[in-house]
């Protein structure tokens, strides 16, 4: 905390405790009052928190793809501790089927934060129709995220066992397969759940300096060409990714396989084996 505001709070401390404060040599209450709401006004200062706000289409609960999108790139590189959530409405419509899906806007998103991070405890708040509207009704259709951000540690304590134990014990050309890495259909961008895995990744780089990686995408449910070239879009989206994030680009490369290498036959028999078949390996280059 600010050293300023830690002492001045200190100080209206210990002078309502004293009871120091008195007018005809009697305690003012209202002096009093007044100073504990500032110790408040000070105390919500000094722990500040940051809003972010997502829109929805009319009558809709979930995001679109593009706010979704939105919602993931600003708080990608972020360390952040969520702490509430309130959705909003426009007034077209009955009052309480309004403060229905404003509740529901709220949490779906908080759905989205349960699956990307390990933060359960976040309120959320319905205002319904019952806010100040914007006359532009697009604006009243919304999330507001409320969120303080955390002081970044070194990014090397993220890396986890799992990952990290595996690029250990790995001799060059072994092949790892990053679980959980999910893209939106058919393109190279990332849904928002897949931010853990890259994290550790990260990490890991981060953690071995002499490791050098080739990213290796592939795809599912086709043979035969990949007209689309979607398993290179998504291996450079990861090589993008860690260049991005300062990992020297001589330590990486990438490659697309198409349905060339699938683990499983095609067609496959049912949806596990299209995940298992459309994933990015990295293989170990040099450790």
């Amino acid at each position: 905390m600010n050293c300023f505001f830690k002492n001045i709070k200190k100080y209206l401390s210990q002078i309502v405790n004293q009871r120091k404060i008195t007018i005809f040599g009697r305690p003012n209450c209202t002096t009093m009052k007044n100073l504990l709401f500032l110790m408040l006004s000070i105390s919500a200062i000094s722990y500040g928190q940051s809003k972010f706000t997502v829109y929805f289409d009319t009558d809709a609960s979930q995001l679109k793809t593009s706010e979704l999108i939105r919602f993931d790139n600003f708080f990608r590189n972020k360390k952040v501790k969520f702490t509430k959530l309130i959705g909003y409405c426009d007034y077209r419509a009955s009052n309480g089927y309004n403060d229905t899906l404003a509740f529901n806007r709220a949490k779906f998103v908080k759905g989205i934060i349960e699956k990307v991070t390990d933060q359960k405890q976040i309120e959320i708040e319905s205002k319904g129709e019952n806010f100040k509207q914007n006359s532009n009704l697009t604006l009243n259709r919304k999330v507001e995220i409320y969120y303080e951000e955390i002081p970044k540690k070194e990014i090397e304590a993220a890396a986890t066992n799992d990952l990290n134990n595996q690029v250990i014990t790995a001799k060059v050309g072994d092949k790892l397969v990053l679980k959980n890495l999910y893209f939106y259909n058919r393109s190279g961008v990332f849904r928002p759940e897949s931010r853990p895995v890259l994290e550790e990744l990260l990490a890991v780089m981060k953690k071995h300096p002499k490791l050098k990686i080739e990213i290796q995408g592939h795809i599912c449910c086709q043979e035969g060409t990949d007209i689309e070239n979607t398993s290179e879009v998504r291996a450079l989206a990861v090589y993008n990714y860690l260049k991005a994030n300062n990992i020297d680009p001589n330590r990486l490369s990438y490659k697309s396989f198409g349905s060339t290498k699938p683990i499983h036959k095609i067609p496959e028999k049912n949806e596990e084996e299209r995940n298992e078949n459309r994933r990015v390996e990295i293989q170990i280059i040099e450790n």
